[in-house]
């Protein structure tokens, strides 16, 4: 057991541009930068929440965490409180799967029997300690199963057409009580007709959130994108050393950009398994009316909601 804690690691995908969120948030709390350095609702950053969600897991030492070059001065706002573990800086944001892979491919230097849970920083929880135990359970799961990656997903309360949607496949022994599947399909942002289907049948949003052993991460790439995979290994070989920003430059360059659920989960769903995240409260946070409508529903009135929030606020709910 203290053999696998020292290979659990925690990632935390805070890179984003955060552009449909950029009028919404420079007009409610006048804040000019991505929604993960932000203050939202309560004291703490979204990208601090994701932190102390990530503690939960593991020591501060074995927390990873991956921006993108610009996003340096926003980490001030974090001094005081600490920043824990390590920081990667990836030349530009090429979205989500280069994103993960380069601090995967960072932490296997350190320690190459890794499982690795996969937090994105724009995501609103209400039951954290729920949540936790749900994450647990999944990395128990990976570390059974360490040819796939265990997706969290968690039960649908409407039609969304902005998340991802798995639809679960044959049951999986799971020990402690957990709910694990096969995945049978994964849609990612579905139309609006296909959406009202999915949800009727009870499938389940894509929460990004991931554990799985670094030989899974790894063999899901090799599979779907092995050219951006190869790409960023040898530039890995630089990490460390005085060529390191020239070498993951001129790597990102020649990299097209790649959505780690539509290059990758859409692609190959056999190499994952469902882990069913029941009774969570979860939102991502990635346009305004989702988090006006999240705020709603927990009954939270921070003092920056703009006057037509306000107004949604004392609409009629829909059905």
């Amino acid at each position: 057991m203290d053999a696998q804690r020292k290979d659990l690691w925690a990632l935390v995908l805070a890179g984003g541009q955060g552009k449909r969120l950029e009028g919404f948030l420079r007009d409610a709390i006048g804040a000019g930068r991505p929604k993960q350095f932000c203050r939202i609702v309560g004291s703490r950053t979204m990208l601090r929440h994701t932190w102390d969600r990530a503690a939960r897991l593991v020591g501060p030492d074995r927390i990873v965490t991956v921006i993108t070059a610009g996003q340096e001065p926003y980490l001030e706002y974090e001094v005081r409180p600490g920043i824990p573990g390590t920081v990667l800086v990836q030349p530009e944001n090429k979205e989500t799967a280069p994103g993960l892979l380069l601090p995967l491919l960072w932490i296997a230097r350190r320690s190459p029997a890794a499982t690795v849970v996969v937090y994105p920083a724009d995501h609103f929880i209400w039951e954290e300690d729920r949540f936790a135990a749900h994450v647990q359970a999944a990395t128990t799961a990976a570390r059974e199963r360490p040819d796939r990656l265990a997706v969290l997903g968690v039960e649908a309360d409407g039609p969304e057409v902005g998340y991802g949607w798995i639809a679960p496949g044959d049951p999986l022994a799971a020990g402690g009580g957990a709910e694990l599947y096969a995945v049978r399909r994964f849609w990612e942002k579905p139309d609006r007709l296909t959406a009202a289907r999915l949800f009727a049948r009870g499938y389940f949003w894509n929460t990004l959130v991931l554990a799985g052993r670094l030989e899974a991460y790894f063999g899901l790439a090799a599979a779907c994108i092995p050219q951006i995979l190869g790409a960023l290994r040898s530039a890995a070989d630089s990490f460390g050393t005085p060529r390191e920003a020239a070498t993951m430059g001129a790597a990102y360059a020649r990299i097209p950009p790649a959505n780690f659920s539509q290059a990758l989960l859409v692609r190959c769903p056999e190499h994952l398994m469902l882990l069913a995240a029941r009774n969570v409260g979860w939102s991502d946070w990635g346009d305004p009316d989702r988090i006006v409508r999240t705020l709603r529903r927990f009954d939270r009135r921070p003092a920056w909601l703009p006057a037509y929030a306000m107004a949604q606020w004392h609409a009629p709910a829909a059905p």
